[in-house]
């Protein structure tokens, strides 16, 4: 992500920060920044706390711990991150790629064939995340 705010943001300009952030922190971040709480429920509806943590206290240079483990699904692309491996899948392809992103940042290098233990690991990591995240099973097409 890249952050311009010159009056919010206090650390270093131009700098750069190894915290793991995804879209799922903005939500937590904007509530933070406005001073705001996240409702417990809604019209009677109870409300899901997110899993997003702030991103606040990078913009001010510290280090915060993050995800350790990120999981996503869209529109069929996939990806578990767990510390610095990625295993991802592009729509319509059941192939899974593996990326080690302390040495391949720009994800260039698959090395699933080298690291199948790792691949297995991950996938049955993202396996369970969508099986309790409502991803699995996909829901069937409507007859029209």
């Amino acid at each position: 992500m890249i952050a311009f705010w010159p009056k919010g943001i206090t650390a270093k300009i131009g700098g750069y920060s190894k915290q793991v952030g995804h879209v799922m922190d903005f939500m937590n971040t904007f509530i933070e920044l406005a001073g705001a709480k996240y409702p417990a429920n809604y019209n009677g509806h109870a409300i899901q706390a997110g899993s997003g943590v702030s991103l606040v206290p990078s913009f001010k240079g510290q280090v915060v711990t993050g995800h350790e483990e990120l999981f996503n699904e869209h529109f069929g692309a996939r990806y578990a991150r767990v510390g610095n491996w990625k295993l991802v899948s592009a729509s319509n392809d059941s192939t899974w790629h593996l990326f080690n992103l302390e040495k391949d940042r720009s994800e260039t290098n698959d090395v699933a064939a080298q690291e199948p233990l790792r691949v297995k690991e991950l996938e049955g990591l993202w396996r369970e995340w969508a099986n309790t995240h409502s991803v699995l099973p996909k829901p069937k097409p409507k007859k029209k």
